[in-house]
């Protein structure tokens, strides 16, 4: 074969192996989810950003349980994970630890509009109150507590991680003022 004839071959071989490899391009809402996001077995970028909220709250929930909220790293900026973590210590300066229960959480909205990037919306239904770190009493309790919530995802390392929320909660005469809280009244 000649070095021109082979150079056509190459490139030939070339030109329908990046066509077939681009034809198979999906968008990212169809797109199977990286096995490095530990998501559960999820299938789609959408499955594997829900699945990283709900590990996010799971891990939330533990963090106040055990006082220690440095697993949030895992699925959240280490910003994130330090603002749960002066929030769980404020709380614990009032001789309390927060206990809390995800009742449940609908999906509104999962948007990945920029490449790289996701917004979530969700309705979460909470219940919470604060047990006694001495004598585990629980008080000021809360149930179905209505947030809704934004979270903002992007890729960073090759793994999508939360960073930011803004959580809006509604108006109950129940939830208790820091004050109450502390035992300031």
């Amino acid at each position: 074969m000649t070095a021109n004839r082979s150079l056509k071959y190459t490139l030939l071989v070339l030109l329908i192996v990046l066509t077939a490899t681009g034809c198979n391009q999906q968008a990212p809402e169809q797109k199977a989810a990286s096995p490095t996001a530990e998501t559960s077995g999820a299938t789609t970028a959408t499955d594997a950003v829900q699945n990283l909220v709900r590990r996010y709250n799971k891990l939330l929930i533990d963090g106040y349980q055990t006082n220690n909220m440095t697993n949030l790293q895992q699925v959240a900026t280490q910003e994130l994970a330090q603002k749960a973590y002066y929030h769980m210590a404020a709380i614990g300066e009032g001789k309390s630890r927060m206990v809390s229960q995800l009742k449940k959480i609908d999906f509104l909205k999962t948007d990945f509009g920029t490449p790289g990037k996701c917004r979530i919306v969700t309705r979460e239904l909470w219940d919470f109150g604060y047990a006694d770190i001495a004598t585990g009493k629980i008080s000021n309790q809360v149930k179905d507590y209505l947030y809704d919530v934004q979270y903002l995802l992007e890729i960073r390392q090759g793994h999508w991680m939360i960073t930011e929320i803004t959580a809006s909660g509604e108006e109950r005469k129940e939830v208790p003022s820091w004050g109450k809280m502390f035992g300031n009244k």
